[in-house]
């Protein structure tokens, strides 16, 4: 092996089958190849193949890729680290505050592309669907671990978060003519749905698409449209500028405002979503091209994207309960073109409207402010809470003057025993219009820190381990079904009898039960995402998981299902060692039971 020519061998380890990792434990098999320095060729193919969607923001900058690949590994090793001791320090809290997660901050702000190092790393583990077969505690790190993708999406969201505000910074300092409304919906989808890789470059190719069927549309029913013969790099500033005339004839523009409103509200039935109309997916503009319905802020910016690829000039009308898009043929007759039913046109007077326009800033703003509304009206609770967290933390960022959403945020962390201290001080540090209203939130925050509960809450790491009774029939882990509402349910706490105040005994009427308030009482987590208090008499076993797997708090307690059960995760396991044997006992009588029934 030492005569193979480097070169032979350099093409052989350039093959695409071979990883990152592959090439490694190569020259790891000897001593010659140890100290053989490869070529930096290898090493960028190497580099793209394992992360394409970071490459391209290098470009031709990066000189020696096989020592950034190094800095890569060990970033991913700093990232296990650190996960591997966040459930022991928060497994006690609902929500991990901004303060708490300062140390990834540092991160991220160590060096430009760590952002997507970080990124690419935990969108791995979270978006992970390995399947873990084992009724024993599994390390965090292991492939498929519910609770290591609790953490890591916790962080995600964050370092997301972190990143998108200085994107946004960038964003309010751009050209009035660079600052198109698309990315600003882009940036919203971005900020709520830390989860997906939402880039501007798969959207905008969606749009591009669209506008490719106008235009055949266009060329079928007008193919001597001047619109043919424009060269691309025009069409290209058209994409990447916003419009301050339209770049055609009356009668040009007539014509493509036609095909465009038939290719999107006839052809690809665009609408608006009635039925949900609160559904946050309505408001994601990656959601909205793909299901084809949504709100009217959002449905507008996506014709008017779509028309300005096209050369037509649409301005936003932000209404108060409704938004239009404002055109015009000659820049005289003005109309509004109403995209949440299916184009209407409605015609007013130009004076009515003129200071309604709204900037992209604004849209933003208003887009922030419906995910609020969202958060809050829509039924299912599954994620409320941080989807009304993310809606007011953007609202902080593109509105800090507004102040009645800085005091619902307050209470939104003050409720789930957040540290406040990052709020606080941004309160005292922005100039507000009043600062007497801010001063009173930073007051009501400084009661809040000192109140003698907070020192309750700070409590990291699992309690002593908890003795089982006779009384109990069931353990931490097992699958319920609810025999009163007919739900499932996941249990993940239990206390030998009820510890809930007299007042919600007396809500729930637990007086009323064949044994009260004497007999255990589980905390359960529900398949509709909710946390609940029941009692033992009320729940029966079973290993039907029914919509368990979206409620996102699982992995908070559990790291895996195990075919009947969820197996828990190690805080959990030490706080509750003596319900295993329960478990696995019904995990067993469940077996049987299959087994018995298929024969």
């Amino acid at each position: 092996m030492e005569r193979l020519p480097m070169e032979i061998l350099e093409l052989i380890l350039t093959n695409p089958i071979l990883s990152i990792r592959d090439v490694i434990n190569f020259s790891s098999t000897c001593h010659y190849y140890r100290g053989i320095k490869l070529n930096n060729t290898l090493w960028k193919q190497k580099f793209k193949n394992e992360w394409p969607e970071i490459s391209d923001i290098f470009g031709s900058n990066l000189m020696d890729y096989y020592e950034e690949i190094i800095y890569v590994y060990n970033i991913f090793k700093c990232i296990e680290k650190k996960l591997e001791l966040m459930p022991s320090r928060f497994c006690k809290k609902y929500e991990i505050s901004e303060c708490e997660l300062k140390e990834w901050t540092v991160l991220v702000n160590e060096k430009r592309e760590n952002y997507w190092y970080l990124v690419t790393y935990l969108m791995r583990i979270v978006n992970c669907t390995d399947k873990i077969n084992s009724s024993d505690v599994v390390p965090l790190n292991t492939p498929g671990n519910k609770t290591q993708q609790y953490y890591a999406s916790k962080v995600l969201r964050h370092i997301r978060q972190v990143y998108l505000s200085k994107e946004w910074a960038i964003f309010k300092s751009l050209p009035q003519k660079e600052q198109l409304l698309e990315n600003c919906a882009i940036f919203v989808a971005q900020w709520c749905q830390p989860h997906i890789e939402i880039s501007h470059k798969i959207i905008s190719a969606k749009l591009d698409k669209i506008a490719n069927a106008v235009k055949r549309k266009l060329k079928i029913s007008y193919p001597n449209h001047r619109i043919f013969d424009a060269p691309q790099e025009i069409l290209d500033k058209w994409k990447k500028s916003n419009l301050v005339s339209h770049q055609w004839t009356t009668i040009e523009c007539r014509q493509i405002m036609q095909s465009l409103k038939e290719v999107l509200f006839d052809d690809m039935r665009f609408k608006g979503n009635n039925i949900a109309y609160y559904m946050p997916q309505n408001s994601y503009i990656n959601e909205v091209l793909d299901f084809r319905q949504g709100l009217p802020i959002t449905l507008a910016i996506i014709f008017e994207a779509v028309a300005r690829r096209l050369g037509l000039l649409c301005q936003p009308i932000n209404f108060p309960s409704h938004f239009l898009l404002r055109y015009s043929e000659n820049g005289q007759d003005w109309y509004y073109i109403d995209v949440y039913n299916g184009g209407n046109i409605i015609r007013k007077p130009i004076a009515e409207f003129t200071e309604l326009v709204a900037s992209p800033v604004e849209v933003v703003q208003r887009m922030a402010n419906n995910l609020e509304v969202s958060a809050r009206q829509h039924t299912q609770v599954n994620r409320r809470v941080t989807r009304l967290r993310s809606s007011l933390e953007l609202i902080k960022l593109v509105s800090p003057q507004d102040i009645s959403s800085l005091v619902s945020l307050a209470r939104l962390y003050m409720l789930h025993s957040m540290d406040t201290r990052s709020l606080e001080t941004f309160l005292l540090n922005h100039g507000f219009q009043v600062p007497e209203q801010a001063q009173r939130v930073v007051h009501m925050l400084r009661n809040y820190e000192s109140h003698p509960s907070r020192s309750r809450n700070d409590l990291t790491g699992p309690t002593e381990p908890v003795e089982r009774t006779p009384d109990l029939k069931f353990a931490v882990g097992m699958i319920m079904t609810h025999l009163a509402l007919d739900y499932k349910c996941v249990i993940y706490d239990w206390d030998k009898e009820c510890k809930a105040s007299v007042d919600w005994q007396e809500q729930m009427h637990v007086d009323l039960l064949c044994y009260g308030n004497k007999q255990p009482f589980y905390n359960v987590l529900v398949e509709d995402g909710s946390h609940r208090y029941v009692a033992q008499e009320n729940l029966q076993p079973t290993y039907v998981t029914g919509f368990l797997y979206l409620n996102e708090d699982v992995g908070k307690y559990f790291s895996h299902h195990n075919r009947t059960h969820y197996v828990p995760n190690a805080n959990k396991e030490q706080e509750y060692p003596y319900d295993k044997e329960v478990r696995l006992s019904y995990h067993e009588g469940f077996l049987n039971l299959q087994m018995e029934t298929h024969d």
